[in-house]
């Protein structure tokens, strides 16, 4: 299978002073959740945005409060993003950037078996990164 690799422009949602934030892609160059969050209402994307400016421009160990970021699966070492309704699922890499996996809106207090899958999703995805940073494949000049 060939590797499709988008460029800079459309895996980087922002660079802060202290992490880079990154949609992931998959080996055909699919952008998960770049593509869910272009579907979402403007209050929603600000909502967002607002969340991982904070985070990328503060020192690396400034909180969050869990009602806008919390560990989602600690063995995965998977968090989210909580913009309103919304979860974004994410982790974080050695060399300071945050990948952004994918999305979905959430659909009661506990977690239902569609959001469980996704957050499986976001562990599968996570896996992939790693796998292709590795063979040198995730980010190609």
């Amino acid at each position: 299978m060939r590797i499709v690799c988008p460029g800079p422009e459309d895996i980087l949602f922002y660079e802060g002073t202290h992490l880079a934030m990154e949609w992931y892609y998959t080996e055909t160059g699919h952008l998960p959740a770049l593509e869910y969050y272009r579907r979402m209402a403007e209050v929603d994307q600000h909502k967002l945005k607002m969340i991982v400016k904070y985070m990328a421009d503060n020192p690396h160990g400034t909180q969050l409060p869990a009602s806008l970021y919390r560990i989602e699966d600690r063995d995965n070492k998977i968090f989210a993003f909580k913009p309103r309704g919304e979860r974004f699922f994410n982790f974080t890499t050695e060399g300071a950037a945050v990948i952004i996996t994918n999305a979905y809106h959430k659909h009661s207090q506990q977690m239902t078996r569609q959001d469980l899958e996704e957050l499986r999703t976001a562990g599968r995805y996570r896996n992939d990164y790693l796998r292709r940073v590795r063979e040198g494949t995730y980010y190609e000049a």
